[in-house]
């Protein structure tokens, strides 16, 4: 797939504000991902983005590639901070990603770092997950619940994901079984998706709206972790308590993209 209309579109931009830990740029400035059980291959020059991948159908919905995100830009670009974090950070696309592996992801991500994380995503699909041969590398899918099910703390050990490892054990051992059942979050609103997801142990509000967001394209979530929390507060002279407040009656229904574009632009 060739885009040569990407002026809302930046593929380092996307990949590197925080939502998704299985995409690297490798030597030739090309970035692969693993994605949908696929080997994606992304690419940007000036005039155009190349994606490389089988299922056409996919990359429009991975990628989001049929919603307008100017016109999301405009409707919330409404105070000089917002406006400067869309300029620095206007190619963000918020990436819909699949529930399972956005979940123990954002598990894993709790009190970690951007490089950690990613090593053990990495490990545990190299451990757990299945094989998958692209231009002579081997890459892998993530795991399945039902694979993860059945290990105990000390198979997840190499990971080395710390007191992490119960929590993605727990998880897996409730979808599997089918106590959870992550499908019907899709028709739920955000609260009540919130509160499914945190029967997992672990599972607090911010990993809950990560997955929300980022997986289910719940765009009225807010996710706060420290970081955002300290921009937010920051940037806007507001006390704590007041974010969600001040989230809904400036951003709306809006508030998961300016989430992003304020996270990117407090991190850089």
């Amino acid at each position: 797939m060739i885009l040569t209309n990407h002026k809302d579109f930046n593929l380092k931009q996307t990949f590197d504000c925080g939502q998704c830990f299985r995409w690297d740029m490798n030597e030739s400035g090309v970035f692969v991902g693993v994605a949908g059980g696929y080997v994606i291959e992304a690419f940007q020059t000036e005039k155009e983005i190349i994606i490389d991948c089988p299922d056409e159908d996919f990359i429009i919905e991975y990628f989001d590639l049929k919603r307008d995100y100017g016109k999301i830009k405009n409707s919330i670009n409404k105070d000089e901070i917002i406006k400067a974090a869309i300029q620095l950070g206007g190619g963000i696309r918020l990436l819909k990603q699949e529930p399972w592996e956005t979940l123990v992801s954002f598990i894993i991500s709790a009190n970690n770092n951007i490089p950690r994380i990613k090593k053990i995503i990495n490990t545990l699909c190299q451990s757990y997950g299945e094989k998958i041969w692209h231009k002579g590398e081997k890459y892998y899918t993530f795991p399945s619940p039902e694979k993860l099910a059945v290990l105990t703390r000390e198979d997840l050990a190499p990971i080395k994901s710390g007191f992490r490892d119960k929590y993605i054990i727990d998880a897996a051992q409730k979808i599997a079984s089918g106590r959870i059942d992550l499908s019907s979050i899709y028709n739920m609103g955000s609260d009540e998706g919130r509160h499914v997801l945190k029967q997992i142990k672990g599972v607090g509000d911010k990993v809950a709206d990560c997955v929300l967001l980022f997986a289910y394209q719940k765009f009225d979530v807010f996710p706060k972790d420290v970081w955002i929390k300290r921009i937010i507060t920051n940037l806007y002279n507001i006390s704590e308590k007041d974010i969600d407040a001040f989230v809904e009656k400036k951003f709306s229904s809006l508030g998961g993209f300016a989430q992003q574009y304020l996270f990117y632009f407090g991190r850089c």
